[in-house]
Parts: structure tokens; sequence; C-alpha cells
């Protein structure tokens, strides 16, 4: 049996998902801006977290209407500059 998700109901999970990690980067890009070593690695750090933080606002706009009933047309929540990317890890590199 297939249990689909009304738009109001999957748009509540996406901001509240979005919202904790506009909180969480708060912290994060304060961290990489100040680690920054060089000029140029604080205005890269800085363009990443700018980037992404307006990446996460926009990101309920991009929830098809309508969408699959698996909701395999849903875009991914955009990642942080720290995080890693899960398709691009190497299984063998994850430590026990």
């Amino acid at each position: 049996m297939s249990h689909v998700i009304d738009r109001e109901t999957l748009l509540l999970n996406i901001r509240a998902a979005r919202d904790e990690k506009l909180r969480l980067s708060d912290i994060d890009m304060l961290r990489a801006i100040e680690g920054s070593s060089s000029w140029s690695a604080f205005n890269t750090a800085k363009t990443d977290w700018v980037t992404y933080r307006q990446a996460l606002r926009d990101y309920p706009s991009t929830i098809p209407d309508p969408y699959a009933d698996d909701l395999s047309d849903v875009p991914h929540i955009p990642m942080a500059p720290n995080e890693a990317d899960p398709s691009t890890v190497n299984p063998s590199s994850i430590e026990e």
C-alpha cells in the first residue's frame, strides 16, 4: 500500500528541516570564515556559505507541483560546504 503525503505536510517538513540547517549553519559559517588563513580563503568561504544559505531559503520553491507519489522528483536538500555529498563518498574511506 502506498502512502501519499499531502503537499502541505511535505512543505511543512521541508521547511522545518531547512530552518534547522539554517540555524546550524550560523555557527558553522562563522567558524569557517574565522578559520580562514588568507583573504582569498575568507572570500571563498564567505561565498560558499552565502550561496548555500540562499539555496536553503529557495529550496521549498523547487518542490514540483504536483510531485511523484514516491517523491522521486523532489530535489535533495542542499548540502552545506562542510558536509560530504553521500554520492561522492568512497565507502572504503569511511572509518568504522
